[in-house]
């Protein structure tokens, strides 16, 4: 409606601006007109003489004042008359509106029933459609259910008879399989025990020929050596004993030459005397007794030390305790297990007429 009114408002004062600008120009015309009226005559010159025409300028205000009283009572009446046509307007204007919204609330309300009945009926016919289609697919539901669970059971017996009958077929083949594998592992293993066997008996066999052999060829050269060794030993002490005898005898001349032959000629009891009365038998055996006792206390494990010999030099005291042994050559083995076995023997106590001779002695040590 405002807008309406707006409109109208636009509309009515066109005139108005119309009447102002028409009654402006009235004026401008009118000044024109006087000043063209008064100048004709104003100054002309005739002759020696000037005319002359005064005009009032009071004649000209109330003039002009009552141009100005004109225009402000036409602008009234041109108002008043603007404002009851604005009042005009507006009543019909309101009416008009009035109308419209009344008929629009008809036609609204026509269109709510409308629209109300016409959604009611789609409603029903959608409930109606809806239970319809629930109940179909109920009963579709129902039959694919049926359907399916016959399926299903008819699956699960032909699975199960079909179960049962590959289950009975692989223990069978199983069963089959299985003696057939255990006969064939038995022949193979009975086949297996035997080749090995006849293996193990040609490889013990051979083993035990090839160690007898070894062995034999093994105490043949120890007993080679052993003599050999035993050969030279002996060699090298009855060369000893041979050096010492040369040597005593000549010591002994040089006595008997010393002592003018007295002791020649002298018997000896129990062989000859050398070394203040102290025999080579009895040397030779306390010796002996030293030797034995190193070797209760010597270990030699399958004969290691075999031929194999070691001389020793023995410092003992009067009642036989040792003092001191040392190696003085031969296998540095068998030398080492002798010095132990020396510390652990029980070494005889000499006579007293045999100590000087035996407090520091040398043993050819060999292993029994």
């Amino acid at each position: 409606m405002s807008a309406m009114s707006n409109k109208l408002n636009s509309k009515l004062s066109l005139p108005v601006i119309i009447s102002i600008l028409l009654h402006g120009i009235l004026i401008i015309a009118l000044g024109y007109k006087f000043v063209s009226d008064t100048g004709e005559n104003y100054g002309s010159i005739n002759g020696n003489s000037i005319d002359a025409i005064m005009i009032d300028p009071s004649v000209m205000t109330e003039q002009y004042q009552r141009q100005l009283q004109t225009q402000v009572n036409q602008q009234k009446a041109d108002q008043k008359s603007q404002e009851l046509l604005d009042k005009q307007i507006k009543e019909l204007a309101e009416k008009a509106e009035a109308e419209k919204a009344a008929a629009e609330k008809a036609a609204a309300e026509k269109a709510a029933a409308e629209k109300a009945a016409a959604e009611k009926a789609a409603a029903e016919k959608a409930a109606a459609e809806k239970a319809a289609a629930e109940k179909a697919a109920a009963e579709k539901a129902a039959a694919e259910k049926a359907a399916a669970e016959k399926a299903a059971a008819e699956k699960a017996a032909a699975e199960k008879a079909a179960a049962e009958k590959a289950a009975a077929e692989k223990a069978a083949a199983e069963k089959a399989a299985a003696e057939k594998a255990a006969a064939e592992k038995a022949a193979a293993e009975k086949a297996a025990a035997e080749k090995a066997a006849a293996e193990k008996a040609a490889a013990e066999k051979a083993t035990a020929e090839k160690a007898a052999a070894e062995k034999a060829a093994a105490e043949k050269a120890a007993a080679e050596k052993a003599a050999a060794e035993k050969a030279a030993a002996e060699k090298a002490a009855a060369e000893k004993k041979a050096k010492q005898k040369a040597e005593q005898a000549k010591k002994d001349k040089a006595l008997n030459d010393l002592l003018g032959g007295l002791t020649s000629g002298t018997p000896s009891s129990g062989g000859a005397a050398s070394r203040k009365g102290v025999s080579d038998g009895e040397l030779d055996k306390y010796k002996s007794l030293v030797q034995n006792a190193i070797s209760n206390k010597f270990i030699n494990p399958p004969n290691v030390y075999r031929g194999k010999t070691c001389e020793l030099q023995i410092q003992i005291a009067p009642d036989g305790l040792l003092l001191n042994v040392t190696s003085k050559g031969g296998d540095a083995d068998l030398c080492r297990e002798a010095l132990a076995a020396t510390k652990l023997a029980a070494i005889p106590k000499p006579a007293s007429s045999l100590y000087n001779e035996v407090k520091t002695m040398n043993i050819e040590f060999q292993p029994k």
